[in-house]
């Protein structure tokens, strides 16, 4: 929270790098993944030798993610998936290495006996043939460091143990994923408040109209108040939260291996 909060103050772009990588480019990971996924994974992803990216949202689907176009098909030999689509507005996707992406797969209804397609997320390393990234330039107003980029995949194979949860369960993946970047998100975004009222109290201060500053005037302080209660309150929000985050961390088994623990072992400090 203190990391997101201190990039939110001094570089939005670096905020929203790095809470595309960790907040949801493999949060996914984190929450969902097997031992033997967190053990492959993680020790780069939390040292930072590799990037991760959130890939959901496609040309034709936007809030509504249940309507995705990417297809990811079983091989006749049931080893791996076929995925064949496009995704868009992907921060991280033209320097990420590990992806984590959502596709409509088909899945038997067990009861039924029908077919239906359902989301399911993958983890996807550029590495694989058919898998390719487009970066393309737009004039932002902000976050200009920030890598936005357009993901493909053409009839690239994903092996079956690349599943992140249960097949046909992707949904409830992206929805959460994304529940916990929205703790990370305002985090950063009270560091942005913090300056933002930095400025405008210097302004109050230096800018004069008649003959008085405007830091004189009643409308002026009302306004920078509020500003400091809203900051305030979202401030308090988001370190709760942390706080009852890191508690449910602690008290549930898949923290193990955690990113830490593998990281540091690797590195020959246990």
């Amino acid at each position: 929270a203190k990391f997101g909060e201190l990039t939110g103050e001094y570089d939005l772009g670096l905020g929203i790098h790095t809470g595309a990588h960790q907040s949801i480019g493999y949060k996914g990971i984190l929450l969902y993944g097997s031992d033997e996924q967190k053990e492959k994974y993680l020790p780069s992803l939390a040292s930072g030798d590799v990037f991760a990216c959130f890939c959901l949202t496609e040309p034709a689907s936007g809030s509504d993610a249940s309507s995705i176009g990417t297809r990811a098909v079983l091989n006749e030999a049931g080893t791996h998936y076929v995925m064949n689509g496009s995704k868009i507005w992907i921060s991280n996707g033209g320097i990420a290495e590990i992806f984590t992406v959502f596709a409509k797969t088909p899945v038997v209804d067990a009861k039924t006996g029908e077919t239906k397609d359902k989301i399911t997320a993958f983890i996807v390393e550029t590495s694989i043939l058919g898998v390719s990234a487009m970066v393309r330039q737009k004039k932002k107003m902000g976050i200009k460091c920030s890598n936005t980029a357009e993901v493909y995949f053409e009839n690239c194979e994903i092996p079956v143990d690349n599943v992140l949860g249960d097949v046909g369960g992707g949904f409830k993946v992206a929805m959460n994923i994304l529940n916990n970047g929205r703790f990370g998100m305002g985090a950063c975004l009270t560091g942005t408040m913090r300056m933002l009222i930095a400025k405008a109290i210097d302004h109050a201060n230096t800018r004069k109209q008649f003959i008085s500053n405007l830091r004189e005037y009643q409308g002026i302080q009302q306004k920078i108040a509020r500003m400091n209660l809203l900051c305030y309150a979202n401030e308090s929000m988001a370190y709760m939260l942390c706080g009852i985050w890191t508690e449910v961390l602690l008290s549930t088994s898949w923290r193990l291996p955690s990113a830490r623990y593998s990281l540091v072992r690797q590195r020959g400090r246990v």
